[in-house]
Formats: structure tokens, C-alpha cells, sequence
């Protein structure tokens, strides 16, 4: 794992401080993870995630870091995950690819590295997949209908998706027995050469996301249907998988 950039470094330390400061005894460990840990970077939207792993999670003990939230949010920071040690080891059969994509990139500030040792059932992963391809494909589609005309807000759908989508890639590479890359772009090659999808079209996309590409409004319709109709390939790869009792490639 790359080493933090220094105003990464200096967040992070200022984060630690507060939640030390909050917490004290009862606080367990802090974790760096998302984009920010993979060495993204977004301009003006919350992409600094913590994990921070406390012994009593209620609410009254999360409320004394309300006084903090205003200045995370001007630093980017994402509202905190506070989690306690026996909900992430109940909730791995629940939740895998949301802790898959948290163990994919990660540096431990501060405790116990609760993520290291973490494991996952094919079963749990393949039916989390499953039914979360299934259900945002539904919502990707009735989304569509909303912002259809506005190339901006179309590009800024397939970024947003792009990026919740990457928890499923990450997933299905399990399936596949493939270790997902931390990098988006790397992740993108990896889902498109194991599950034979179009690497062009999802290479365009993310520069398209990333304002690398500008396009129009009759080419941002068009892509948005081969961007569906590949994820529909991926969500009937991985149905198939449980029809055939296909196991690990």
C-alpha cells in the first residue's frame, strides 16, 4: 500500500485526534479506507472514509463526536463507520462485499487492524452479488428516466454508479477466485477480462466520469445502454454461476 500523502496524513491525525478525544478508553482502533486509501481523489465530494472500531456504539456515545461532523465535512471526510467489534464478525455473511472493498485498500491510524484477518463465504458473496446487481440495475434504469436530456447529470449518474458498482466487481472477481486490484481503472480490466466484458466501453466510461472525455447528449444515450447491457451480462454470469453449480474457475 502507497503511503499517505502528507495533507492525507495530516487529515487523518487531526481525525484520530477527535475521535481519541470522543471516545478515549472505549475507542478500539481507526481505520483509513475507500478512495482515499486507494490514492483517489475527488474535487468537491466526501471521499475520505473511517472506520472507527469503538466498544459501545450507541448512539448516546456516538453523539460526542457531533461537534466535529461540520469541520469533516469541509474536509472531505465521509460520515464515519462506527462499528464494534462483534457487529463486523456477525455481519461478514450479511455485508461481504461492502468489508471485501474496505480489506481491498486500507491503512490502519490508529489500534487493532480489525480487517486483516477477515474471511468470506462463496455462497454469502455470490448471493450478495446477485441480489445487489439485480436491485440497482432496477434503480440504474428508473434513475435514467429522471436525468435523460441533461448530459451532466447523466455523467454524474454513471460516475455515482460507477463507483457503487465497483463493491459488485470486487465480488464477483471472488467468484472468480481473482484477487480485486485496489485501483479503479486496474479493477475495470480485471471484471472486463474475467467475465468477458467491453474493457473499451468501461474505459471510456470512467474517463467520461472523470471529465477526461466530453461527450454529447446522443452519445451519452448510447453509452449509458451498452453500459446497462454489459452490467446485465455480468449480473446473468453470475446467476448462471449458481444454475450450473459452477464452481471456482
Amino acid at each position: 500500500m502507497n503511503a499517505l500523502s502528507e495533507n492525507l496524513q495530516k487529515i487523518s491525525n487531526e481525525f484520530l485526534s477527535a475521535v481519541q478525544e470522543a471516545f478515549g478508553e472505549n475507542l478500539n482502533s481507526v481505520i483509513l479506507y475507500g478512495p482515499a486509501a486507494r490514492g483517489e481523489t475527488y474535487k468537491d465530494t466526501p471521499y475520505i472514509n473511517f472506520l472507527v472500531v469503538v466498544e459501545d456504539n450507541t448512539p448516546s456515545e456516538l453523539a460526542r463526536c457531533s461537534k466535529y461532523m461540520k469541520k469533516w465535512r469541509k474536509q472531505l471526510i465521509v460520515t464515519p463507520l462506527f462499528l464494534d467489534n462483534d457487529y463486523i464478525t456477525q455481519s461478514l455473511d450479511t455485508f461481504p462485499l461492502e468489508f471485501m472493498d474496505m480489506q481491498s485498500a486500507y491503512h490502519v491510524i490508529s489500534g487493532e487492524d480489525v480487517l486483516k484477518n477477515l474471511s468470506f463465504e462463496r455462497s454469502d458473496v455470490r448471493n450478495h452479488c446477485e441480489r445487489e446487481l439485480k436491485g440497482k440495475l432496477i434503480h440504474l434504469r428508473a434513475e435514467y428516466l429522471s436525468v435523460r436530456g441533461d448530459t451532466k447529470l447523466l455523467i454524474d449518474l454513471i460516475n455515482r454508479s460507477l463507483n457503487t458498482f465497483r463493491l459488485l466487481f470486487s465480488g464477483a472477481l471472488f467468484l472468480k477466485v481473482t484477487k480485486a486490484p485496489s485501483d479503479t481503472i486496474s479493477l475495470l480490466d480485471a471484471i472486463t477480462q474475467e467475465y468477458g466484458l467491453d474493457s473499451t466501453l468501461f474505459k471510456k466510461l470512467n474517463n467520461v466520469a472523470k471529465g477526461v472525455l466530453k461527450i454529447d447528449e446522443s452519445e451519452a444515450d448510447k453509452l449509458f445502454d451498452l453500459y446497462v447491457e454489459e452490467l446485465d451480462k455480468l449480473s446473468n454470469s453470475i446467476n448462471t454461476m449458481e444454475e450450473s453449480g459452477q464452481q471456482d474457475k
